[in-house]
Order: structure tokens, then C-alpha cells, then sequence
């Protein structure tokens, strides 16, 4: 599996194009800190992944910063007299990506779905302690694609980091059942006497939680601090494409995982039936394209 790394003098980043161009390192070096989600299931499942093409659950694959398309939950759909067989976390995760265009600082990735007939183009650039990852989707079938775009970058995890939600989000939704959280649908204010949005769960007792932010946010920038590494992880992108927000975290509550993700995506939420229900889909038609990036950086604060 061919490993791309993209440096400067701030920071390295490192991309596996037949894993979706999952990013599997993004490295400060001035402060000798790894942001991505790692652990020793890493080589195990980069093995694994060349030896069992045909085994394709996400969860043991579940480290790095990768794209969720065009779903996150497994389901099958009829839309308009066709049934759409949606797969787990979506396609892109475990896509063999052509390598179009490579640099030092710059990789330009492509791939084409044999399931959906849609194009799928990313251009990753390092400059300074900023990756920009800009993409380009086209259905290129024609019949339409109810599809979503999640980003779903797992970063490490420490007892004492914070998240900072945008100005905007006032109201988060509980979406995952069983959880801390309470019931699936669990509407708090981010100010309330229940659960510190800004904090992580206890790590002493195995918790995961899952929530979105109620309403679309106008503000596109969202981050996660680490004061005693005095590091942030920021992400800036245009929130009239990706308007909703979710996020991510479990301390040993999922397979005893430790990791966090700031999820901006197009749809609300997770499941296709669920967002169609919710009327917060987005329909890409023939030859019609989704254009958006994403700005990703990690300095010392």
C-alpha cells in the first residue's frame, strides 16, 4: 500500500490512496504531536485490508481522517422505483484512489464508483500548519443520487481537551440510543445542568456519545483544544454547503477505542431514510457536482 507524505517545515501529513485517501498521520512538529487517531490496530488493519478485499465492515477500520459518501449508516433504500443498497460508512473509506497529480506539498486523488456512477475527486495542499482539501463530486449516472458528505476525521483523544462549537449552535440533538445522553432524539441546550458539551466523558467508565447540532449553523468554523500540549485542531469550511454539524466521542465505549471527530456534513443525519424523513437530504441529479473543501489546521496555541 503506497503511503503519501506531504511536509514542510511545520508539519507532516500522511495519505493512503487505496484506503480512500485516509489520512493516517498529521504530525506538529514543533511540539513532537500526532493529531490523528492511532493505536496498534493500525498495521493490523492495513494488513488485513490487502488479505480480505471482500470483508468490508468499518468499524476495525475505524482510526484516521477519512470521507463518509455517500452515507454513513448501512441501509437499502427505494427511491423512484430502484432500490439503493447503501453500504456501511458509505464507499469512500475503503476506495483504491488513482493518484492523478503528486508533489511535495500537493496530491490530487480520483475515483470512480462502479455502484452509484458518480466521480469523486479530492485535492489535498499543505501549506504551513494548514491542509486545504478541496473535492469534487459528479453524478456522472442518470438516475439522481440522494446522497450525503460527512467529514469523519478521528483525533486523538486527552482527558483535558475541549471542544469549541460554533458561535451559532445553541441546541445539540442526542443521536445515539443508550447513551449518556439519554434516548435518541434528546434535545439539550448547550448550556444545561446535564452534560458539558465542551468537555469529554468520563474516562473511567466506558461512554460514547454521538450528537448534531439542532439547527443549520452560518458559522463554518469549528475546533478542539488541547491545553496541556497547548495545541488546537481547526476546521473552516463554507457552512451554506455543510450546514450541520455533528460530533463524535468515545472514551472505551466503542471496541475500547479512545478518539473524538468534529463531523460538518450536508445532511441530517447518518441515515438516508432518516434525512429524508428529517427533508435535510441532498438529491445530486444527472451531471449535476458538489464542490466544497475543507481547511484543516493544527498549531501550537
Amino acid at each position: 500500500m503506497e503511503r503519501i507524505r506531504l511536509e514542510n517545515e511545520f508539519v507532516n501529513v500522511e495519505i493512503f490512496p487505496s484506503l480512500g485517501g485516509k489520512i493516517t498521520s498529521f504530525y506538529l512538529k514543533e511540539k513532537e504531536f500526532e493529531l490523528v487517531a492511532q493505536g496498534s490496530i493500525v498495521q493490523e488493519c492495513e494488513q488485513r485490508l490487502l488479505k480480505e478485499q471482500s470483508v468490508r465492515s468499518f468499524a476495525p477500520y475505524a482510526y484516521g481522517m477519512d470521507d463518509a459518501f455517500p452515507n454513513i449508516n448501512e441501509e437499502n433504500i427505494q427511491w423512484k422505483n430502484c432500490l439503493l443498497a447503501y453500504p456501511d460508512h458509505g464507499e469512500i473509506w475503503d476506495a483504491d484512489f488513482e493518484i492523478k497529480t503528486q508533489t511535495t506539498d500537493m496530491v490530487v486523488l480520483f475515483w470512480r464508483s462502479p455502484l452509484f456512477q458518480y466521480s469523486y475527486e479530492k485535492k489535498l495542499r499543505l501549506e504551513k500548519h494548514t491542509l486545504t482539501i478541496e473535492y469534487c463530486i459528479i453524478n456522472e449516472g442518470e438516475r439522481e443520487l440522494p446522497c450525503m458528505w460527512t467529514w469523519h476525521g478521528l483525533v486523538r483523544y486527552e482527558q483535558d481537551m475541549e471542544i469549541v462549537l460554533p458561535d451559532d449552535m445553541q441546541r445539540c440533538k442526542n443521536v445515539l440510543a443508550g447513551s449518556i445522553l439519554g434516548d435518541e432524539g434528546m434535545v439539550y441546550d448547550l448550556e444545561n445542568d446535564c452534560y458539558d458539551f465542551k468537555k469529554m466523558p468520563n474516562p473511567n467508565i466506558c461512554n460514547m456519545v454521538k450528537y448534531y447540532g439542532e439547527a443549520p449553523v452560518k458559522t463554518g468554523h469549528c475546533a478542539i483544544s488541547y491545553p496541556s500540549q497547548k495545541v488546537a485542531y481547526t476546521l473552516d469550511y463554507d457552512a451554506a454547503k455543510l450546514p450541520y454539524l455533528g460530533v463524535w466521542i468515545t472514551a472505551g465505549g466503542f471496541q475500547g477505542d479512545y478518539n473524538c471527530a468534529l463531523e460538518p456534513t450536508n445532511g441530517y443525519y447518518d441515515r438516508i431514510s432518516t434525512a429524508r424523513e428529517n427533508r435535510k437530504l441532498p438529491v445530486l441529479k444527472h451531471k449535476e457536482q458538489m464542490q466544497f473543501s475543507l481547511q484543516i489546521t493544527l498549531q501550537e496555541t
